[in-house]
């Protein structure tokens, strides 16, 4: 007969080991079942590869460990008796405390299995979802839904854009989030938010997904009306080709505003601000090869060949940087109010009055809404007595309008508005363009990027009319002609030399 210390016995005695047992089971069905889903499911989730790949092998590992702490306990404690024990994975029906232990693991797995499976499920489902990123956890993030959900990209997730497919930007993205998460509970966070986003997936791996471009080229005509602050709101439209450009399929030739994104060209430069605003050096490399270095005039330019100094090859989010968060100046929003008639153009200065009242300093929405509600009805009746009476109407749906325009572009409780959230994409307020086309960019051969005008855009009618039919015009192009007075004044100065942040016009 075996020496009874010399016998063998099962690991699966120890309740432990059921455990982990039960997780390394069911964790290796559910990943089995992600990676099929994975394989046959056509496109890129992403949040697909954190599941598969991070979050079910973290539950099967720690399966294993349990399994292997519960092994190492049993040895410990047979050796503290003295036993020399055998320990294997057999089946052992007849040992009572093995049956209990295999019924508990059972169990486990069967339960582990089902809630794992739906909980993960609910969760993958959830942290996909735009009302979290808006509302669930993040809101301090608020003034980035409320304009998202106004935006062009209002049918794109969010995660889209912010993380983009695979694993990677994911975790990157999460861990940042924790520290969001804590300063978010201490009520330690910027206010606002600051920007740009320097750890944001390079615009080449999210929004060329969808915008390709060597395939942006011709122009595109833009119209836009325009109002004056004086007591008629009196009208001003241009109508214009926008250069869209890219690669001219007719000519082979690399033209308009998308040559900078082709390819064949690379172009890269220095910003001394966080913001990346003060722009003193840009290189361009050219298809053949050829570099040209280009400096600010009067700047101060940092070493380039400090490993320090970030040199930026320049992407869609240097000019695109408010995609999906545009916060409307408010002329911007006036002037589409007013061309929609939202906004009674028939009002004396309403276009003034509408600044005034949507650029004041407010401690918070209700102190301002509650301000928007009054303000213009207690104008006409100071200055327009007759106004308020037999234009109530009028004013009562502006004055919605100008709490509508506040409430989707102002936040003064996270101090965000369009002066804390520079839009590239103009030369309006933010100097956007004038960055590097400012005419004091000057390479060493004396040459020099353009700021013409026609250099992106050909205006071809232009008047004080909102009538088209009623606007000096010519396919050929126009000269800029300012709505007021000012000589050529505009050809020696940048435009955001008088529409500035403080003004908002």
């Amino acid at each position: 007969m075996a020496d009874i210390n010399d016998r063998k016995r099962t690991l699966f005695r120890h309740p432990l080991a059921a455990i982990g047992g039960a997780l390394t089971i069911a964790g290796g069905f559910i990943f089995i079942v992600l990676l099929l889903l994975d394989i046959s499911v056509g496109g890129e989730n992403p949040y697909s590869s954190l599941v598969t790949f991070v979050v079910v092998p973290a539950i099967i590992t720690l399966g294993v460990i349990l399994f292997l702490i519960a092994s190492w306990l049993q040895v410990r404690a047979a050796r503290a008796r003295g036993e020399h024990v055998r320990f294997n994975l057999r089946i052992d029906p007849t040992d009572p405390n093995y049956m209990r232990s295999l019924w508990l693991f059972l169990g486990l797995s069967a339960a582990l299995i089902l809630v794992v499976s739906y909980s993960g499920y609910r969760a993958y489902e959830a942290t996909d979802s735009v009302a979290f990123c808006g509302k669930t956890c993040h809101t301090v993030m608020e003034p980035q839904y409320v304009t998202y959900k106004n935006s062009p990209h209002a049918k794109v997730a969010c995660v889209e854009c912010h993380i983009g497919p695979g694993a990677s930007f994911y975790v990157k993205s999460k861990l940042d989030g924790t520290r969001q998460l804590f300063r978010t509970a201490l009520n330690s966070y910027e206010r606002p938010i600051q920007t740009p986003v320097h750890n944001l997936r390079p615009a080449q791996e999210t929004c060329e997904g969808c915008h390709w471009p060597q395939q942006f080229w011709g122009n595109k005509f833009t119209t836009r009306t325009y109002y004056k602050t004086d007591e008629q709101n009196s009208p001003w439209t241009i109508s214009f080709l926008v250069k869209v450009g890219g690669g001219n399929p007719r000519t082979g030739k690399l033209e308009g505003i998308h040559w900078h994104m082709l390819a064949a060209n690379k172009v890269e430069y220095v910003a001394t601000d966080e913001k990346r605003q003060t722009i003193p050096w840009v290189r361009v490399t050219s298809p053949d090869g050829t570099q040209k270095v280009y400096k600010s005039a009067g700047s101060e330019i940092p070493d380039i060949n400090d490993p320090a100094t970030e040199i930026r090859s320049f992407d869609c989010m240097d000019c695109h940087n408010r995609p999906s968060h545009k916060f409307l100046a408010p002329a911007t929003a006036l002037n589409l109010a007013l061309s929609t008639r939202n906004v009674s153009p028939t009002l004396p200065y309403i276009r003034q009055v509408g600044l005034d009242l949507l650029n004041a300093s407010y401690e918070d929405r209700e102190q301002a809404q509650a301000a928007l509600d009054t303000g213009l009805m207690a104008y006409y009746q100071a200055n327009y007595p007759e106004i308020a009476v037999s234009h109530a109407a009028e004013i009562s749906r502006s004055t919605k309008t100008l709490k509508t325009i506040y409430a989707e572009n102002f936040f003064p409780e996270m101090k965000t508005d369009y002066r804390a959230r520079e839009n590239n994409l103009s030369h309006f307020v933010n100097d956007g363009c004038f960055r590097c086309h400012s005419g004091n960019m000057e390479s060493d051969d004396g040459s020099t990027i353009s700021s013409a005008c026609s250099t992106c855009h050909l205006i071809v009618a232009q008047g004080p009319s909102e009538d088209l039919s009623q606007l000096t015009s010519s396919i050929t192009g126009l000269d800029f002609q300012h709505p007021e007075d000012i000589g050529d004044a505009w050809k020696e100065a940048k435009c955001t030399d008088c529409h500035t942040p403080d003004s908002g016009y």
